[in-house]
């Protein structure tokens, strides 16, 4: 009998920007005794189009993303326990830089605004990490954006261990939206 060995582990991520006008996208939803904002609704719940009667379009952002090299000695050094590194990623920011993502990056190009992850879900072999910013915390001209980790990561800016970077256009220089960062990892 001969074994075929195929095993394979491979991360690829992609991102989602949702923005929303000002107070549009944190109506109040009751669920039994708890209550969820509607950014913090479970992903079947979200969707793209128009959110009701009088209200402003949402405008949806996608793309993938890449994971950078430190972030696979990150991913590593938390499989087995390494000092420091138990406390997974945390934040997500924005920033203005336009540089191309390189896999040698270990910080954005201009960080701006930084914020920990409101949300975290695990689905089989799919991380999603959601993240809100108010329109006052996310008023820039938005060109980048990053997943960081570690027990180094802060509400700081260039804190922490870089995982993920990708560039993205979204003009919010005009503080007239409140947005959502959603960062979906797939592990296999």
């Amino acid at each position: 009998m001969r074994i075929k060995e195929s095993e394979g582990l491979k991360l690829t991520g992609r991102w989602r920007l949702t923005a929303r006008h000002i107070g549009t996208g944190r109506e109040v939803i009751r669920e039994g005794k708890d209550v969820l904002l509607s950014n913090e609704l479970p992903q079947p719940w979200r969707f793209s189009g128009r959110e009701g009667k009088n209200s402003d379009e949402i405008i949806i952002k996608e793309g993938k993303n890449l994971i950078v090299t430190i972030a696979k000695a990150f991913v590593g050094k938390m499989l087995i326990d390494t000092s420091g590194y138990d406390t997974g990623l945390t934040y997500q920011a924005i920033g203005t830089g336009a540089t191309a993502v390189a896999v040698g990056d270990i910080k954005l190009t201009t960080e701006t605004a930084r914020k920990a992850i409101t949300t975290k879900s695990l689905s089989t072999n799919e991380v999603t990490l959601s993240t809100f910013l108010t329109a006052a915390e996310s008023t820039y001209n938005i060109k980048e954006a990053g997943v960081f980790g570690h027990s180094t990561a802060s509400a700081s800016a260039d804190t922490g261990v870089l995982f993920s970077h990708w560039l993205v256009s979204f003009d919010n220089s005009g503080g007239s939206y409140d947005i959502t960062i959603d960062y979906i990892l797939t592990i296999g």
